[in-house]
């Protein structure tokens, strides 16, 4: 008798370095927190796979880092309702996360350093993009990559 075993289903392979065209929304504000959303464009012919979090640095004018962004599934403007998940991006389609950040300090009531750009890494990649976005490194986190535009899911 032969048996026929069921085909193993096709896992996209995870995205590389030269996959991914790295862009941000423009930054909104609201009630002392700030946030903007990092989208990840699969630019290549085939589909591939993001899993866990971007990270995001805020840099000074001269590019030193002077802040890493605290990895948090959810805060004030979104996140991932689903926890971490493994995102297939497909040719021309996206994957995103938001990062967020406090507008001033909520301890003393001051104010916050600010940051002259930030450096962003997708999950599982060494391939880093400086974005023209000026961040507060008060509170400042990232929220993993989802499926979509929004950051949020």
């Amino acid at each position: 008798m032969l048996v026929i075993a069921p085909a193993a289903s096709a896992v996209a392979p995870a995205c590389g370095n030269a996959s991914l065209l790295i862009t941000a929304s423009l930054e909104q504000g609201a009630t002392g927190h700030a946030n903007f959303i990092v989208r990840f464009r699969n630019q290549t012919t085939h589909a591939c796979t993001l899993y866990g979090y971007p990270a995001v640095d805020a840099l000074n004018a001269s590019g030193a880092v002077i802040k890493h962004a605290r990895r948090t599934l959810t805060g004030f403007t979104g996140g991932s309702t689903q926890g971490l998940q493994t995102i297939t991006v497909r040719p021309g389609r996206y994957a995103s996360a938001d990062v967020e950040w406090d507008t001033f300090n909520f301890r003393t009531g001051g104010s916050c350093r600010m940051s002259h750009s930030v450096a962003v890494t997708p999950p599982n990649t060494t391939h880093t993009v400086d974005l023209a976005r000026s961040v507060s490194v008060c509170g400042l986190q990232v929220h993993p990559v989802v499926a979509g535009l929004t950051g949020n899911s």
